[in-house]
């Protein structure tokens, strides 16, 4: 695909905007990730990684298979503090509120058919959220404010965790890669629920990005909303 393809996709696409924080995706795509060769770096620093087919391919799917959500095993995964059992937790968590939202607009066939798409999300790493630290930035009239700006700006709030992770779109029957992403993602400033614990950041994480990747597939594939 050409850069300038590249471009023209990259508007469509489902995810969200990174947050750069010092990490190996930084400095290049998960290793151990099957789509990472196909990955380009949005910008260069950032942990935002993408590949994308033209928007003219989406047109023929209507269903939508949601796999398991994985958790990355390679040697760059980013889960300083977090425990195995935490990290199988969160994964579900992603899992149940993709199913659960990607129903609304998506069928999910028993076996894939000529209009089934595959989506499988890798959990990367996640940051700890400082509960009680975090939520008192917010709850304070200053805190507040500070944090209403960074909502404006698009920024994370402070204290708060957030998720690393991958998105790979494909075919169900052919297995050819649609769509592969790798972005980080915090909770909007002004979510005081989600600053409670990591795994609140988890949930809100979730729900936010479960919402935009169904919104973004219905604008691409032009099925029902």
């Amino acid at each position: 695909m050409t850069r300038n393809t590249f471009r023209i996709a990259l508007p469509a696409l489902l995810l969200v905007t990174a947050v750069p924080v010092s990490a190996q995706t930084e400095d290049h795509a998960p290793v151990s990730l099957k789509s990472s060769s196909k990955m380009m770096q949005d910008k260069p620093g950032s942990e935002s990684w993408t590949y994308a087919q033209p928007t003219s391919v989406f047109q023929k799917y209507r269903t939508l298979i949601v796999d398991p959500t994985v958790v990355y095993q390679g040697p760059d995964a980013q889960f300083e503090g977090i425990e195995p059992a935490d990290r199988a937790r969160f994964a579900q968590i992603i899992t149940d509120e993709l199913r659960s939202e990607m129903a609304q607009s998506f069928p999910s066939p028993a076996k894939p058919q000529g209009d089934t798409m595959r989506l499988k999300v890798t959990l990367l790493g996640a940051e700890k959220t400082k509960g009680g630290i975090a939520t008192a930035t917010r709850v304070t009239p200053f805190g507040f404010a500070t944090s209403a700006v960074k909502s404006a700006l698009g920024k994370t709030g402070s204290f708060t965790g957030s998720v690393l992770y991958a998105v790979e779109l494909t075919d169900a029957r052919t297995g050819e890669l649609l769509i592969a992403a790798v972005r980080r993602r915090t909770p909007d400033p002004l979510d005081v629920p989600a600053t409670l614990s990591t795994t609140d950041t988890i949930k809100a994480v979730s729900r936010d990005f479960a919402n935009s990747a169904r919104k973004r597939l219905v604008e691409l594939t032009g099925a029902p909303k």
